[in-house]
């Protein structure tokens, strides 16, 4: 195993599990080399490939509007343009009308700029190629595995908003490259949640890190990001409840594994506890009114703790 410095962030080449448990335990993220790059997922998956063996398939693909990043409602609250604009399409239709033609807008929808295929099951969506892919088990649990594909031209780059995952998350970069801005979870409140509205969504900031407004959001730690660039075959630890902002370079594809939070993380992986503590009573609070927020803090607590087994 080699390990280096990287703009704040370390880079681990082919680590055994017992060296990926030894850098999991600070609670930072990092990038892992020369595991995922030999994976058959990242040597094969071109378009063609794909819409050979999942043309066919339905898949969701989520559309945004000229105004979206214009205000934060659109992506930190329920019933915005995220739910609004979400469609279904097959695989070879998002490809060859949007992907290969670089998202060009809408022909019924002038208001429409570009589109996005986010979050898909891999399992469910895409069976045919999950063989392609090598479980991480450095975490000793069963994942469960997101596909995404998305494209950057001069008009619109695939955008994933700023936000935390209550999981551990092991993203892989397949094909392209994405720039991913990290934030630690210090303050949670400087973050700005949507917590004022019972349809604001907790997970989510009202913030857009590439146009930061210090006047309307003053407390925002800005000085603390880590920028990293994910090149093909690269993997990146990305702890849970460290928020994150995605965006494409170019066009690419990855996946995410997300492993449960288990009971003996919290004794194990430095500040964890801290964190889950600054961010829960204002969690619980704006779950108080909100059937979302309570279905899924009840879902996290379910999950990640009554389900566990503490090792004998």
């Amino acid at each position: 195993m080699q390990v280096q410095a990287s703009e704040s962030i370390l880079k681990i080449k082919n680590p055994s599990a017992t060296q990926f448990l030894e850098m999991w335990k600070q609670y930072q993220p990092f990038i892992i080399e020369d595991v995922a790059k030999h994976w058959n997922a990242c040597k094969n998956w071109s378009n063609d490939y794909l819409i050979k063996h999942c043309g066919d398939n339905v898949v969701p693909v989520r559309f945004y509007t000229k105004a979206f990043f214009d205000d934060y409602k659109n992506f930190a609250y329920e019933g915005g343009d995220y739910d609004a604009l979400d469609r279904e399409m097959t695989y070879k239709e998002y490809v060859e009308e949007y992907v290969k033609g670089r998202g060009r807008e809408n022909k019924n929808d002038d208001n429409i700029l570009g589109c996005y295929l986010p979050q898909a099951y891999l399992t469910e969506r895409f069976p045919e190629i999950v063989e392609d892919v090598t479980y991480p088990d450095y975490l000793n649990r069963k994942p469960v595995v997101f596909f995404w594909q998305g494209f950057s031209n001069k008009n619109f780059s695939s955008t994933t908003n700023l936000h935390f995952d209550g999981f551990h998350n092991i993203f892989v970069q397949i094909r392209g490259r994405k720039r991913i801005l990290l934030f630690p979870p210090s303050n949670y409140l400087s973050f700005y949640p949507p917590l004022e509205d019972s349809v604001g969504i907790p997970e989510y900031s009202k913030v857009n890190p590439d146009l930061l407004d210090l006047e309307l959001f003053p407390k925002f730690p800005w000085q603390e990001r880590i920028e990293v660039i994910m090149q093909p075959g690269e993997m990146l630890y990305i702890p849970p409840f460290w928020w994150h902002y995605v965006t494409a370079i170019d066009e690419n594809i990855s996946l995410s594994f997300f492993y449960d939070i288990k009971i003996r993380d919290v004794f194990q992986q430095k500040n964890i506890l801290s964190t889950i503590l600054n961010f829960a009573p204002h969690y619980i609070y704006h779950a108080i009114s909100s059937p979302r927020s309570l279905v899924n803090f009840i879902s996290f607590i379910k999950g990640s703790f009554l389900n566990d087994r503490m090792p004998g």
